[in-house]
């Protein structure tokens, strides 16, 4: 029994240290804004540049859902506790294979903000507000 207490606690400390490692990494970043983009040669890509206006954290991946031609872009946090840079990335590509007008970050609402979108007339990409400088 005394050999085995030391044992189930070590398991024990372990295993709740794991957990908190892990589970940031699975949460949403709202506060991810566009820095910049670029559109490949052939027009099948949009490449962003994100920062984060929190003073905390980064990003560690996106995921990206079309929605007829509008595309959802949803960030997640690095693993390894609040200020990890385990993973951390600022440029993200979306592949455009279906026909988009419009892309938007997440901001945990209903509704997206419309970060980018593409020109009617001339097919170009546009941010919909002033890049920061």
């Amino acid at each position: 029994m005394k050999k085995f207490l030391p044992v189930f606690l070590a398991l024990l400390i372990s295993a709740a240290l794991g957990i908190l490692f892990i589970l940031p990494g699975f949460q949403k970043r709202t506060d991810v804004y566009l820095q910049d983009f670029s559109v490949s040669g052939d027009g099948s890509a949009v490449t962003i540049e994100t920062f984060l206006t929190g003073s905390m954290g980064y990003i560690r991946a996106m995921e990206a859902k079309q929605i007829g031609d509008e595309i959802h872009c949803s960030f997640y946090r690095t693993f390894g506790g609040l200020n990890s840079r385990l993973g951390a990335k600022t440029a993200f590509e979306i592949r455009l294979d279906h026909p988009a007008e419009r892309i938007y970050f997440d901001r945990g609402t209903s509704f997206g903000q419309l970060v980018l979108e593409r020109d009617a007339d001339t097919g170009a990409w546009a941010s919909a507000s002033p890049l920061p400088q």
